[in-house]
């Protein structure tokens, strides 16, 4: 093993060999040529010397201490002294007498030999206790190398579960805490505590581990230490993977344009929990779960939070503990083998301990949830449906009977989900979002409207429009029959039908629809400073470029556009028109807005 020296270590290891050497010279000079009349050895120790040298003149050189001269003799001198010259001896030094010069130069050397003698240890080995006995203590060091090793009795407290220690390089006794915490570390998933232990995944592997932390759940992160035996840290809640997000202010009046929706949806997962006697008379429970489908942008996922909300506030005395766990699909995906599975399981453990600790509905939303329910054998290379589609079918059989667990999915792709998710006793209710109507369009238009600032029409006599009637106009042209999208046109037949603008609008689209008219009205304002307000003109103008920007996308039209459209018959020319046989063909530059003014 090569040492390597350090240049401060090496310049201390030089100036202490300089310094013993002038002793030594000093030494030789005083005994030396007694020595050789004498015919004693001259080869005596430095301490030897220095032992004799210190009795030699307590005994037979009495010194004679310096006397002070009358002040009158003495010449004036300033009253601040100058700084002494590098080298020269102090005051202090100067008094002193010979045996107190020796005495202080072999303590010089002495703490200069112990630094010397301290640097040349080895590094201290550090490791994490594991598990106390009654003799000895149980530690890692590395990952799959434990040690039992035994506690110095002159370390002050008794180690504890977790903490980092230090080793002694010879013993490997315990010797004291380390100076520094855990910062880095691999992160695990908890799938479940038992006792002072907790199972829980890393890298795709499930482990048994040391829990150190206090409160750690089913589903929270933790860091473990350097052996990876330890879990020492629990991560920051609010970023935990599938941490229990508090329930978002989404009450039923944020949503326009949803009425039977919102109708059906009230009848089956809030009725049960407030008129639970009349429910139980008849022998129902709640339902397990929910399919949300339909376009996308229309209101799926604001229907899934304003679900969690409305629960959360039936009963009086636990309102606002109802949960919320909302998941994307692709998030439950891993590349490990087996992981995906287990974030399932991980997800609707923590469910069910929060239901029932409180007593309240718990909420799991997952949208896109085909990308982790499609129906299985459907896959080209390694179909890892196969697995994680029972595994979410075992996790709703065994939901407790308390039905205060309630699954909702969010999909724009209903045709492709196993048929075995969907089914009664499941997900027992299907739900379409569809997109919003006449009226329901009117409805979004004055939600997003209300409160904007609006300039006066007809200069600074005229009144400001009524967003009712803004609303009513712009609905009325998006839904004019006349007002055509897309001709779909067959090569031999012509054209076979049309989607008109009503086929493409949602409630994301008016939502960006409205801020680009505020958007033209902030920009006014900030090129030339007129406070002049939001204007019709600003919401024709966003009304044209927000279809402008969508009606060039055709996969916009999903399965119930089609269908919408052309009946039965819309699945197959969705599917003639992906493979080329049938195309689209735009058919108006812009929409007429014209025709809402008229009617």
């Amino acid at each position: 093993m090569t040492i390597r020296v350090t240049r401060p270590f090496k310049e201390l290891a030089d100036s202490v060999d300089r310094f013993g050497k002038l002793i030594d010279k000093g030494l030789e000079e005083q005994f030396g040529e007694d020595q050789r009349e004498a015919g004693q050895p001259v080869g005596q120790s430095r301490e030897d010397k220095l032992d004799k040298l210190i009795g030699v003149q307590s005994q037979d050189q009495p010194v004679e201490e310096p006397q002070a001269q009358p002040e009158e003799q003495q010449p004036d001198q300033p009253e601040e002294q100058p700084e002494e010259q590098a080298g020269e001896p102090s005051e202090e030094q100067a008094k002193k007498t010979p045996k107190e010069k020796i005495k202080d130069l072999k303590t010089q050397v002495m703490i200069l030999e112990a630094e010397i003698d301290r640097m040349k240890q080895p590094p201290f080995a550090t490791a994490t206790v594991v598990e106390l006995g009654e003799k000895t203590v149980k530690v890692a060091i590395k990952p799959g190398e434990n040690y039992e090793v035994l506690v110095d009795p002159e370390m002050k407290g008794q180690p504890v579960i977790g903490r980092s220690v230090i080793l002694s390089p010879k013993s490997h006794a315990i010797i004291g805490y380390s100076e520094f915490q855990p910062l880095a570390g691999n992160l695990a998933i908890v799938e479940e505590v038992i006792g002072k232990s907790i199972r829980a995944s890393i890298r795709g592997e499930t482990r048994m581990l040391v829990n150190a932390v206090e409160g750690v759940k089913a589903g929270d992160q933790v860091m473990l230490d350097s052996s990876d035996s330890v879990a020492v840290v629990k991560t920051d809640s609010k970023k935990t993977k599938y941490n229990l997000e508090e329930i978002p202010d989404a009450p039923w009046s944020n949503v326009a344009g949803l009425d039977d929706v919102i109708a059906n949806i009230r009848a089956e997962l809030e009725e049960p929990f407030k008129y639970k006697e009349v429910f139980a008379k008849y022998g129902r429970k709640p339902v397990k779960g929910v399919l949300l489908f339909g376009p996308p942008g229309c209101g799926k996922t604001m229907i899934a939070r304003s679900i969690a909300y409305n629960l959360s506030q039936l009963d009086p005395d636990k309102r606002g503990v109802g949960q919320f766990i909302s998941v994307k699909g692709p998030e439950i995906l891993d590349k490990w083998v087996g992981n995906s599975e287990a974030n399932i399981r991980r997800i609707y453990a923590a469910a069910r301990e929060t239901a029932e600790e409180t007593g309240a509905p718990v909420v799991v939303f997952i949208d896109e949830a085909e990308s982790v329910l499609k129906k299985r054998g459907s896959g080209i290379s390694t179909d890892v449906y196969d697995s994680i589609v029972p595994q979410f079918l075992a996790e709703l059989d065994g939901i407790n009977g308390n039905g205060n667990v309630i699954t909702v999915l969010a999909t724009n792709r209903q045709d492709i989900l196993d048929p075995a998710v969907v089914r009664d006793g499941r997900i027992d209710r299907r739900i379409k979002v569809p997109r919003p109507n006449k009226e329901g369009c009117k409805q979004i238009f004055s939600l997003y409207l209300n409160g904007k600032p609006f300039a006066r029409e007809g200069g600074i006599t005229g009144g400001r429009p009524e967003v009712s009637e803004l609303s009513t106009e712009i609905a009325t042209a998006i839904y004019n029959p006349e007002n055509i999208a897309y001709n779909v046109v067959s090569e031999r037949d012509g054209t076979l039908g049309s989607f008109g603008y009503n086929n493409l609008i949602s409630g994301a689209m008016i939502k960006g629809i409205v801020d680009r008219a505020t958007g033209i009205a902030i920009r006014r304002e900030i090129d030339f400073g007129k406070k002049t307000g939001l204007t019709r003109s600003d919401l024709e103008s966003a009304v044209q470029a927000e279809f402008n920007d969508n009606i060039g996308f055709a996969q916009a039209l999903v399965l119930d556009d089609w269908e919408s459209v052309f009946g039965a018959r819309g699945r197959k020319y969705q599917s003639l028109c992906d493979q080329g046989y049938l195309t689209l063909e735009r058919a108006q530059d812009q929409l007429n807005l014209n025709g809402g003014k008229n009617d």
